[in-house]
Parts: C-alpha cells; sequence; structure tokens
C-alpha cells in the first residue's frame, strides 16, 4: 500500500502541467526549505516594478540560498538578480528584485523562470514561474478631490452621486467598490451591479455619474454624535493596468434632542408615618449635551391624574407627601450619561392606604418626546416581635422550689404594639407563673417584663428532663414568637438514720447497724466510709452488692450504687474499743455517708464506745486447752461454793413438790386438811442423801417420798433460818457454769428416785406429780451463746 502511494507521488506531477500554485506546494512539501511567490505581475512600457519570493529555512543548519534568472522574454529583464542570502534555522526571508520593461514591449502576457538553490544540498534546485504581463498606462478621476462631509438627519435613507471621467487613450471597463467600518446600511442605484460591485464601460475622454444610498439610522444611547458619523470610500478600479482611484465622504449626523427612563426600583411598601424612596434612573439619549426636565404628578389607580393636581417636584395629598430629589435638572447631562433621581414618599400615620406617582422626563427642547414611569406606595402594618429570656437555675430546680426566668420583648414590626405573656406547653411535672403584665412597645424598642417563675413538683424525680413555651402575643391576640426555656430536676440529696443500735459484746467489741433510707428524689449511690477517734481495728461488713477494695480483710469503705427511692439500706460495722490505753476512755466513731451526685455534703452518723483503761481491765487468763486436772479441781470448787445452794433448791423442789401432792389429796378428801393427815409408810425425805447404798435395792422406800409433822416443821424453821441477807459479791461466771453443770445432774437424780413404786401395798397412795425441772436450759443457753461469742454485727 505504501509503494502504491509512492508511485502516485511520482506520476501525478507528470500527469499535470506544472503552475505556480504546485510549486508552492512543492517548495512547502520539501524538508529543507519554503518558497512563495508571487503569481502575477503588471508592468508597462519601459518600466521597472518590483517582485518577490520569500523562502523559509526549514532544517536545522544555516542555509544559504540563491536566486538566480532562469528564464526570461527579451522584452524583460531582470534587476538585482542573482540573490544570495543566508537564514538561520526556522527563518523567513523576502527576496525582492526588479522587472523591466522595454519601451517597444508589447500589450501582452509573458512567462519568466527563476532557480532557487541551497549551499545545504547540492541537488536541490526549486524553479519558480511568474506571469508578467506589459499593459498600458490607465487615466481615471473623480470630480471631487478630497473628503466631502455631508450632514444627515435619523432614519432617512440619502442618495449620493459622483461624476468620473476618463482621461486615457483606452476604453475602460470600471468596476465601483464601496467600503466603510460601519454597519449603515447601503446599496448601488446602477443598472451593471454583480456581488456588491457595480461595472460601467467608459470611452476615452467620457464623463459617467456613480450613483449610490445610504440608509441612516435612528441615534440610539446618544450615538451617533452631533456632527459624526461614518466614513464611506468609493474606489474605481481599471481594467486596463488593475490602477484604482477613490473618493471619501463623511455621513455627519443633525442635532437629536432625547432622553429615556432606563430603570425604576419598584414599589415600595411602607409602615404607618414611614418614609420612603425610590430610585429612578434617566438617561439623555440625544447626541448632544442637554439638560432634563423631570416633574411628579399624582394619579390613580388606572393612571389618570388626580384633580386639581399639576405636575411638581412636590406635592400633598391625603396625608401623603411626595417629593423629588437629586434631579439636578440645570446641569447638563452628557450624551449617553445618565443620572439616578430619588422619589421620596412619606405616608400618613394610618395602618392602611396607597398612593400612585408619575414621573415625567424630557430632553429640554424636546417636550414631545416625554417619557413617564407609575410608581406605588402602600402602607402596610408588620405586627411582630421577638421574645428572649435569660434565666437562673432552671437546669438544676429541686422539687418544690423553683426558678427565676427574666424576659425580653422587642419590636421588631414596623409600628407600636402591645405584648402579652402566655404560656405553651409545659412538660409535666413543671408549673409556670407568668406576669400579668402588658407592655406597649414602639418599633425597634425593647422592655423587659417582671421576672416569671418555674416551679417543679414535689414529687418529681430527679435529673427530669423538660420545658416550657413561653407564647408573645400582640395586640389582635396573635402569636407572633415563642420562647422554650428547657428545664431540668436538681437531685434531692437526703438521707435519714433511722434504728441506730450499738452493742458492746464481752470481748470489747462495739458493733454498729443502722439504716439509712433515701428520702431524695434520686436513685443514688453512697460512698461510706469509718472514722475513728483511736487507732483500733475496725472495720465494715459490707453487703453482697458493694464495692470495696480488692484483698482488704477489714475494709473501712465501700461503694453501693443504684439505693432505689425511700429504700433502707443497712450499714454494719464493728469496731475493737482499746485495750491498751492507761486511762479509761471514750471512742468516737464517725459514719459518713456520701452521695454519688453530692459527695462534697457527708450524712454523719457518730457512735461512742466507753473502754476501760488497763488497770481497771480484768486480768486475762492464758488459754493453754484443755487440763482435765484444772477442770476437775474447778468442778470440786464449783460444789464446794454452792453446796448450800444446791441443797436449798432441792429442799424447795421437794416442798414444791408436797405441795402438789398435798393439793391433790385435799381435793380427793375434801373432809381431812393436807396438813392434818401424814401417811404412816411416809418416811423422812432426807433419808436418801444419807449413803443408804445398802437399800437402794428396795424400790418402794426409794420410789416415794412424804414429809412427817416433824419435817415438815424443821422445813419451815430451815425457811425462816434462810430468810433473805444481804446480797453477796457476784461469783465468777465460770463457777456459776461449772455449778449449773452440776445442779442439772443431781436433779435428774432425784427426779428418778422421786418416781412412785409399783408396788402394791401403796396402791391408796397418792401418786406423786414428778418435780418440775428448773429453768436449767434458758440458762445453759444463753451460757452457750456467751461460749460462742457475740456476733460482729446486728441484724434488724
Amino acid at each position: 500500500m505504501r509503494s502504491i502511494g509512492l508511485i502516485l507521488l511520482m506520476v501525478l506531477p507528470l500527469l499535470c502541467p506544472p503552475s505556480i500554485a504546485e510549486m508552492a506546494s512543492q517548495g512547502r512539501d520539501q524538508e529543507t526549505m519554503g518558497v512563495t511567490a508571487q503569481e502575477n505581475v503588471i508592468v508597462h512600457q519601459n518600466e521597472t516594478v518590483s517582485a518577490y519570493i520569500t523562502l523559509h529555512n526549514k532544517a536545522s543548519i544555516n542555509q544559504e540560498f540563491t536566486i538566480s534568472p532562469l528564464s526570461f522574454p527579451a522584452m524583460l529583464s531582470p534587476v538585482n538578480l542573482p540573490l544570495t542570502e543566508t537564514l538561520v534555522p526556522n527563518h523567513l526571508n523576502q527576496f525582492v528584485f526588479g522587472i523591466k520593461s522595454t519601451t517597444t514591449a508589447s500589450f501582452a502576457t509573458y512567462q519568466i523562470q527563476l532557480s532557487i538553490t541551497s549551499d545545504f544540498d547540492a541537488e536541490i534546485n526549486h524553479t519558480v514561474t511568474m506571469n508578467v504581463t506589459v499593459v498600458p498606462y490607465s487615466d481615471l478621476n473623480f470630480g471631487v478631490d478630497g473628503v466631502t462631509a455631508l450632514t444627515v438627519d435619523e432614519n432617512v435613507r440619502t442618495s449620493v452621486a459622483v461624476n468620473l471621467s476618463n482621461n486615457g487613450t483606452y476604453p475602460d471597463n470600471v468596476t465601483y467598490s464601496l467600503y466603510t467600518q460601519s454597519n449603515w446600511n447601503w446599496g448601488w442605484i446602477m443598472e451593471n451591479q454583480q456581488g456588491g460591485n457595480a461595472y460601467t464601460v467608459l470611452s476615452p475622454g467620457t464623463l459617467v455619474y456613480v450613483y449610490l444610498w445610504v440608509d441612516i439610522p435612528a441615534v440610539e444611547n446618544g450615538m451617533p454624535l452631533l456632527q459624526t458619523g461614518p466614513r464611506f470610500t468609493l474606489t474605481a478600479t481599471s481594467s486596463l493596468d488593475g490602477a484604482t482611484t477613490s473618493w471619501s465622504f463623511d455621513l455627519l449626523m443633525n442635532e437629536k434632542k432625547n432622553a429615556t427612563i432606563d430603570d425604576v426600583e419598584g414599589d415600595i411598601t411602607l409602615a404607618p408615618d414611614e418614609d420612603g424612596r425610590i430610585d429612578v434612573v434617566v438617561r439623555n439619549v440625544g447626541n448632544s449635551p442637554n439638560t432634563l426636565n423631570i416633574s411628579l404628578q399624582g394619579v390613580d389607580a388606572a393612571g389618570n391624574p388626580l384633580p386639581d393636581l399639576q405636575p411638581a417636584d412636590r406635592f400633598n395629598v391625603s396625608g401623603w407627601t411626595v417629593a423629588l430629589f437629586g434631579g439636578l435638572e440645570d446641569v447638563e447631562l452628557l450624551p449617553n450619561e445618565s443620572r439616578t433621581i430619588q422619589i421620596g414618599i412619606q405616608s400618613p400615620n394610618t395602618f392602611s392606604g396607597d398612593i400612585s406617582v408619575q414621573v415625567l422626563v424630557f430632553a429640554d427642547g424636546a417636550m414631545l418626546n416625554t417619557r413617564s414611569a407609575q410608581v406605588n406606595a402602600t402602607i402596610q402594618r408588620i405586627s411582630a416581635g421577638n421574645l428572649t429570656y435569660s434565666q437562673t437555675g432552671c437546669d438544676a430546680i429541686l422539687p418544690n422550689q423553683s426558678c427565676d426566668a427574666s424576659v425580653e420583648v422587642s419590636n421588631t414590626g414596623n409600628s407600636y404594639n402591645s405584648y402579652a405573656l402566655r404560656t405553651g406547653a409545659v412538660t409535666d411535672g413543671f408549673t409556670v407563673v407568668l406576669p400579668s403584665d402588658v407592655l406597649l412597645v414602639q418599633p425597634s424598642q425593647t422592655k423587659t417584663y417582671p421576672r416569671l417563675q418555674i416551679f417543679a413538683e414535689e414529687q418529681a424525680t430527679a435529673f427530669l428532663l423538660g420545658s416550657a413555651t413561653i407564647e408573645l402575643l400582640d395586640d389582635s391576640g396573635m402569636v407572633v414568637n415563642s420562647v422554650e426555656i428547657p428545664l431540668k430536676v436538681a437531685p434531692e440529696i437526703k438521707w435519714t438514720f433511722r434504728n441506730v443500735e450499738e452493742q458492746v459484746n464481752a470481748k470489747g467489741r462495739l458493733s454498729i447497724a443502722m439504716e439509712v433510707r433515701n428520702d431524695g428524689n434520686a436513685v443514688d449511690g453512697l460512698l461510706v466510709q469509718l472514722q475513728s477517734s483511736h487507732s483500733t481495728p475496725m472495720g465494715f461488713i459490707p453487703p453482697d452488692s458493694a464495692i470495696y477494695e480488692d484483698g482488704v480483710e477489714f475494709p473501712r469503705s465501700f461503694e453501693i450504687n443504684d439505693i432505689p427511692l425511700g429504700a433502707n439500706f443497712t450499714i454494719r460495722a464493728w469496731v475493737e474499743l482499746p485495750q491498751d490505753q492507761n486511762t479509761n476512755g471514750t471512742v468516737f466513731i464517725n459514719t459518713s455517708i456520701r452521695s454519688r451526685f453530692a459527695p462534697e455534703l457527708p450524712f454523719v452518723h457518730t457512735s461512742e464506745g466507753e473502754y476501760l483503761g488497763m488497770t481497771w481491765q480484768p486480768s486475762e487468763e492464758v488459754d493453754e486447752g484443755f487440763n482435765w486436772s484444772s477442770a476437775f479441781e474447778t468442778t470440786l470448787a464449783y460444789v464446794k461454793a454452792w453446796a448450800f445452794v444446791v441443797m436449798s433448791v432441792m429442799v424447795a423442789g421437794v416442798i414444791i413438790y408436797k405441795a402438789v401432792i398435798d393439793r391433790e389429796r385435799r381435793m380427793n378428801e375434801e373432809a381431812i386438811l393436807p396438813y392434818q393427815q401424814i401417811s404412816g409408810d411416809a418416811h423422812d425425805w432426807i433419808e436418801k442423801f444419807r449413803g443408804n447404798d445398802s437399800n437402794s435395792a428396795q424400790p418402794t422406800s426409794s420410789a416415794t417420798s412424804v414429809l412427817t409433822g416433824n419435817t415438815y416443821e424443821n422445813v419451815e424453821q430451815m425457811q425462816v433460818q434462810n430468810a433473805p441477807s444481804p446480797r453477796a459479791p457476784p461469783i465468777e461466771p465460770r463457777l456459776v457454769e461449772a455449778a449449773s453443770l452440776i445442779l442439772g445432774r443431781g436433779i435428774e437424780e432425784q427426779r428418778e428416785e422421786l418416781k412412785p413404786s409399783q408396788n402394791t401395798n401403796q396402791a391408796q397412795a397418792s401418786v406423786p406429780l414428778p418435780l418440775p425441772q428448773p429453768k436449767q436450759e434458758v440458762v445453759q443457753s444463753t451460757e452457750a451463746s456467751s461460749q460462742q461469742g457475740q456476733p460482729d454485727d446486728l441484724e434488724f
């Protein structure tokens, strides 16, 4: 495909005759140079004319070009050839040379050829062909010399005519053309026209008129100015030698006076007793400096002038005042210069109304070209207001308490107004008390209401969020504005100590138990701390849900969270009373609780515990383990110490037992008193304690026991002798404990011995009741509890 293209490129130049354009194109296609030359040259007899060839160095180095004559006819000769000049890379140069015709050269067209070579490549040789025509001289002349000024009026078609003479010796076919830089319309008034040109054939020594017309446009925006206008140039071209002759004329505009209203700002709305201004732009659209006449005319809605009201620069009607500002009617405006005037309108002190005004404008000397524009003004009352507030404490209101808010009203309307306050939406749990004042406020004025109060209900829970809407009413009762005051119930921290119990056990440990009740309004948490006036072991017994330091055996503080409203919380603590003090004293223990919401307000309960100094403390024995020998000695000591007490108790038991038996006997034998009949088989009950072990096999004598008369008397005497004596000093607790144990065992043995006999001989005897057991179990349980130790805290 590429080879076919190369073949066509080589063959096509052979099929077509060479031409100047093809040579120029061929020159442009060269890689080293570009060539551009004239195609036609006109020359008169015995005249030398200039011709040119432009060369372009396309190589990357300097080239030296040489232009040499290659072929010239005998009637023509080259001038200043050959030419040689060096061109730097990518530069152009125009080579100018001359062509001279002889005096006897025939009027015809001849071809000349020129050769172009370069020192860059010896094989480069371009040939340039030019057509040189030898022609006779022409002599055409317009009848007017120089430039002619013609005065014209706007919107008029103006005709122009001028004569042309052929002063030459040969007939000439003249071509006419008209040139102007303006956009005005024009045309020929001639028969022969083609492509915007006109043609006539002039014989030697003849004269012809050239006719044309120009449409004069209207003066717009002051243009064209007075005595200014476009220039037109009429050119006549000879067909013999192409020589041209021209004539120019200017079309100058006459004076035009005119004015216009370019812009009106528009209708305005006024408040009662308010003034406003409307901007109007007027302009001098004439083509000469001039003054403007401006006036105002009151008209009705249809644009008809109001009766008895003439155009003026100021007038009053129906309470309205209208005036012209910035007219400057004595100051000239240049062509197309504008000026902004203002129409001032003052409304009456009413809440409704309107007015229409016409502005009339004309240029001085052109009253018929009066321009007008209508503006309107309307009274519109705007009722508006802005409500602002400032509050104190409304973001933390305690139950059954209030906060204050100050409310300001600003009149943002365009007339005076009376404003009142009204309560809008209020969150449940809050109550708003508003002032009843009605404020009269002028436009752009601000006034302050008396302070309003917002109450929180007594049962309001903490952190209750809400809002209170305050509405602003104008004098018509319409809501013009409102504000929303955010509200929040503050936590009321109130803890009450109840049911405080304090007890010191036998080991000198003070146990404290108290109830703390959440009487506030928030689900609260507590930080509980224990402090003592003495350095002594102490600690809390924290509940399961408490938070305290890990690894501490006896915590002195803990935290507990989420205690409901009205809930009771029990605090338990213990304190070891000091045992190493020299003197007696009192320990003060502070149990302080701090709310999670108000840790700076502690609730403190102070407990007191008295202690003994070392001198007044009972001696302590060292526990060396259980000693059987010591236990036996202790038991024996208890027996010796309590022997008479035990015997007294036993005797009292027997007497009570006997009394019960006698009571039953009396009930069976009403005629006989119990103390008058003594059973003959009764034996002295003391015989049981005389160690008659040999008679222990006789169940009859050991099973029952009755009192004889002498024995009864002895018992009475013993009771008299055992009358209450002065209180003995307290006995050691360990001796009491051992005696109680022995006494219990002795009474059990007596009960077994006092059981009634099963002998048939004693069937008639009254069966004795069992001996009541002494309240030994209570003593044992009490002592057992004391042996087990006192608890560290108290339960409710």
